[in-house]
């Protein structure tokens, strides 16, 4: 049986028609997933990186805490037992602590006298505090956190292993992950008499991790060895303890890199683990701590399971399926009729998925035809919005982590980028409308003198302080920011006249009047202020921060705790008498 021109025809067209629809389904598909899961391995790197960063800063917590609590002038007093006020004293401000920050299960002051007697414990039972007294205070010597810290200078920091807790004694942590710091607690004379010791609840600070993440992420943690302290299934964590071992390399074999120090952060897509029951795309990273007198290595990662990243691109995998049967049978039915008419728009399509991949923007589809191509046009169309909202959510957990880099990380305030922007665009503002502004260069008078004195925790405490003070005498309209070290910046918009920015440079300058207490000590603070004006002093952003730090040396040439206008184009100013 001979076929027809016109069947021939129309079965080649429909062959045509199926191919080019499938083909072009597939790769609609195939380039949805690929940007899919892109997208979700650098959301998850940057989750984990400021993940392991939190991490950092809770061990950074830890250790203030503790300097501050071996800092107090009762500690070494209590740690030599020679003052039972002292001991009540250290006492409750270990339970006020504790209040503070639930996951501490126990805080210790040791002697290092008496085989390192516990002077002052308070223990966290369930849900209340109990202090403990008498007979059943402990000798502690023999254990290597007490006479480790004890080797210690002030202000050093031991930091043990993560380990399961099988300390006796203590109300609450027995056998459960922990980790215990402590530091050396000296007296006047700078002999060290005892140690402050921490135990830290891992259980609590990883919940607190686990309460921050997307429901669908999970949270791995593993040292050095790779053995896991934190996974997924808590049967896998700390197996060293449980006398099997279960290593993260097993189950992702791209972290041998980390391991080995030949990176420090991987991303990966893992079909099948030894433990884990379905395909994930993770993100790891590695990072150097210091453990006692050793380093080790910290590996942190988050996961996410992949049917979740393509539940979209499987959802549109479908409906393409659908599509591309429907057309087929339309193609065999209505070949010969629309043979032309079906060809033009398919390749259309395609070159539609073509420049989607390729990151252009799809203008023009074929959605208001009723035929399946209209169909194929519409579902793409709705495929490449969803995209786009999954895009757009990306990019707002991005402006996130670009506010994290566009603050100060001690005090909160703005940092020199983001003012920066702002002083610009103050400039070409000022420029259109014809408005005035100012500048404030400030500089923390003798902070080098701080820092020498109380170190570097006493000068954090100062500018912290300095910070909440400027925001606090500054108006709502009015720029705060911290330029680096003990620099600060004040942007006054649209001052009427001098005598309103004097006003306020006087405020800033009583604020800091008032002593700061840190340690229990007073520190007294001043500020050198330089002022220059737009746009009497500059008509650029470089120009008025220049004249405005000259200003604030002729503040300081003058006897510091003061203000001066800038003076470059006249006669210099007089500093407002104090």
């Amino acid at each position: 049986m001979k076929l027809g021109i016109a069947v021939k025809l129309g079965l080649l067209l429909a062959m045509v028609g199926v191919l080019a629809s499938g083909v072009t389904g597939f790769y609609a598909y195939q380039a949805s997933r690929s940007l899919l899961v892109q997208s979700a391995k650098a959301e998850l790197l940057t989750t984990t990186r400021v993940l392991t960063r939190r991490i950092t800063l809770s061990r950074e917590e830890v250790s203030r805490n503790l300097q501050l609590l071996a800092g107090h002038p009762a500690a070494a007093l209590a740690a030599q037992g020679r003052s039972l006020p002292d001991e009540d004293q250290m006492g409750t401000l270990m339970e006020q602590m504790m209040l503070a920050n639930p996951s501490y299960f126990q805080i210790r002051l040791i002697s290092a006298s008496d085989n390192g007697l516990e002077r002052v414990r308070v223990d966290r039972a369930e849900d209340r505090l109990v202090r403990v007294r008498g007979d059943d205070l402990q000798e502690k010597g023999h254990f290597s956190y007490v006479s480790s810290a004890l080797k210690l200078a002030t202000g050093a920091t031991f930091l043990s292993r993560l380990v399961i807790n099988h300390e006796r004694g203590a109300h609450a942590g027995l056998d459960q992950p922990s980790v215990i710091l402590a530091t050396p607690v000296q007296d006047p004379q700078g002999k060290t008499v005892g140690v402050v010791v921490i135990n830290l609840d891992l259980n609590g600070v990883f919940a607190s991790l686990r309460a921050d993440l997307p429901k669908d992420y999970q949270l791995f943690l593993a040292n050095r060895n790779g053995d896991y302290v934190v996974h997924p299934d808590p049967s896998q964590a700390f197996g060293f303890d449980k006398g099997r071992r279960v290593f993260v390399q097993e189950e992702f074999e791209a972290t041998n890199a980390l391991m080995e120090g030949r990176a420090s952060s991987v991303v990966t897509e893992v079909q099948t683990g030894k433990y884990a029951n379905a395909p994930v795309v993770a993100a790891f990273v590695g990072r150097v701590v210091k453990i006692s007198s050793d380093e080790d290595r910290l590996i942190v990662g988050l996961a996410q399971p992949l049917a979740l990243v393509l539940e979209q691109a499987d959802r549109l995998g479908g409906v393409i399926l659908q599509l591309v049967i429907g057309l087929g049978v339309a193609c065999v039915l209505l070949a010969a009729v629309v043979a032309r008419a079906v060809t033009r728009p398919i390749n259309s399509m395609s070159t539609a998925v073509q420049r989607f991949a390729n990151g252009h923007q799809v203008a023009t589809l074929a959605i208001d035809r009723q035929d399946e191509i209209g169909v194929l046009a519409r579902s793409f169309d709705m495929m490449q919005n969803e995209i786009r909202q999954q895009l757009a959510a990306l990019h707002e957990n991005r402006l996130e982590l670009e506010h994290l880099a566009r603050h100060d990380a001690l005090t909160g305030l703005p940092n020199r980028r983001a003012f920066q922007e702002r002083l610009d665009h103050a400039v070409a503002r000022a420029q259109r409308s014809k408005q005035r502004f100012a500048l404030l260069f400030i500089d923390v008078d003798n902070f080098k003198t701080i820092n020498d004195r109380w170190g570097h925790d006493g000068g954090d405490a100062v500018l912290k302080i300095v910070a909440l003070r400027l925001n606090a005498t500054t108006r709502k309209a009015d720029a705060v920011a911290r330029m680096g070290g003990d620099e600060f910046v004040v942007l006054l918009d649209n001052p009427a006249h001098r005598e309103d920015i004097t006003a306020i440079a006087e405020k800033l300058l009583e604020s800091v009047r008032s002593p700061i207490l840190h340690n229990g000590q007073e520190l007294q603070v001043g500020f050198s202020i330089g002022i220059s004006q737009f746009p009497d002093d500059g008509r650029t952003a470089a120009e008025l921060m220049a004249r405005a730090d000259h200003a604030m040396y002729d503040a300081k040439a003058a006897g510091r705790n003061g203000f001066r206008f800038s003076s470059i184009k006249g006669t210099p100013s007089s500093p407002t008498p104090l």
